[in-house]
């Protein structure tokens, strides 16, 4: 089990004190596998430096396995690397003049004796490379060298997996590879996994759990079809990608039900849409491109949302089409490529939008 409570880290620049996390806490239960994402300065490889015992929080609390961390010696703090935690880098750290048998037997020289040989072939065995153990980085591809460097961190059998960008580095097929072959050394070995990532991809594939980082802190943590579908900032849903983000105003309509919220019409500019809110005032609305319904003809009126639009732009996506309305606001649409063709979409047209109240999500 890992646990953060209320860390904080500072750096010193001359006489200015940088703050690089503010007040950050989570926990992982043993056998979890946690996505962390963030834009780049959000303080997500600085956590897990402290996790990874690489570095010290400036206050707060941190246990591994009940054992707290930061009141420990460097000697200490070596230890519990060595022993329990598993590191990847997305530039693999590699040593060129080495086999890949060699690499992965490096954390194991001083901890396993001759027994550390037997446990880095084992390694190699689980990602796939047991017919490239002698061959050195330079005689592999990028995903091969993944491979290696995860095989490294495995191979001294931690209780704690960190990955930092772990395929930043290789082409999106390997990456595709690489996920699922991840995810199984996961679920076979049950190591507490924390991957680092600005990729929601990755966080979608390989986290039990993800926590969005902003500005040293984490503003929102679930599971990732939650964040996804149910983002709690305008922040979160254009980082994450969930759709249409539009900043507007909230109009109650109608009277509050039992659960708190209320009828209302969402405006911004020319384009009002009939919601279920909880507030009133300034919001933004969140809508999913795959919940806007597109028609050739003038659509019933037992769909709350009719929308007039114009086609400006349709992308192409293998069985997905992305079509870009004008709607009095801009909006993206993602109907399958039959209905595109269907429907004859192309600049210039004119189509209707269907969208239901409570499709529109607001923050």
């Amino acid at each position: 089990m890992i646990q953060a409570v209320d860390i904080h880290k500072e750096y010193r620049m001359g006489r200015v004190t940088v703050p690089a996390l503010r007040g950050v806490s989570l926990t992982l239960e043993a056998g979890d596998m946690v996505a962390i994402m963030g834009p780049s300065g959000s303080g997500k490889s600085t956590f897990m430096n402290i996790l990874g015992c690489l570095d010290r929080p400036t206050s707060g609390t941190y246990s591994l396995d009940n054992q707290e961390i930061p009141s420990l010696s460097e000697d200490q703090l070596a230890d519990i690397r060595s022993s329990h935690i598993g590191f990847v880098f997305q530039t693999f750290n590699l040593l060129p003049r080495m086999s890949a048998q060699r690499n992965v037997e490096v954390p194991l020289l001083y901890t396993r004796g001759r027994r550390g040989h037997e446990r880095a072939r084992r390694a190699l065995e689980a990602v796939g490379l047991a017919d490239r153990v002698r061959h050195r980085p330079s005689e592999m591809s990028g995903g091969e060298q993944q491979r290696v460097a995860i095989a490294r961190a495995l191979a001294p059998r931690p209780s704690v997996l960190l990955l930092d960008e772990p395929f930043a580095a290789v082409d999106p097929a390997t990456r595709t590879v690489l996920r699922r072959e991840l995810r199984a050394l996961h679920e076979a070995e049950g190591i507490t996994t924390l991957q680092v990532t600005h990729d929601f991809g990755d966080a979608l594939r390989l986290g039990d759990m993800v926590a969005v980082m902003a500005d040293g802190r984490i503003v929102q943590q679930g599971r990732p079809e939650e964040v996804f579908r149910y983002p709690n900032s305008a922040f979160v849903a254009r980082f994450v990608g969930t759709g249409n983000v539009i900043a507007g105003q909230v109009v109650r309509t109608g009277n509050q039900e039992a659960d708190g919220r209320f009828p209302a019409r969402f405006v911004s500019g020319t384009l009002a849409l009939s919601v279920v809110a909880d507030r009133e005032g300034p919001a933004h609305a969140v809508i999913r491109p795959e919940d806007l319904l597109l028609s050739s003809a003038p659509l019933p009126a037992s769909i709350r949302n009719r929308i007039e639009a114009v086609v400006e732009h349709v992308e192409h996506l293998g069985p997905v089409v992305q079509v870009q309305l004008a709607a009095g606001r801009d909006l993206v649409a993602a109907v399958t490529s039959a209905t595109a063709d269907e429907l004859g979409l192309r600049p210039g047209v004119r189509v209707w939008l269907g969208l239901k109240a409570t499709a529109v999500h607001l923050v």
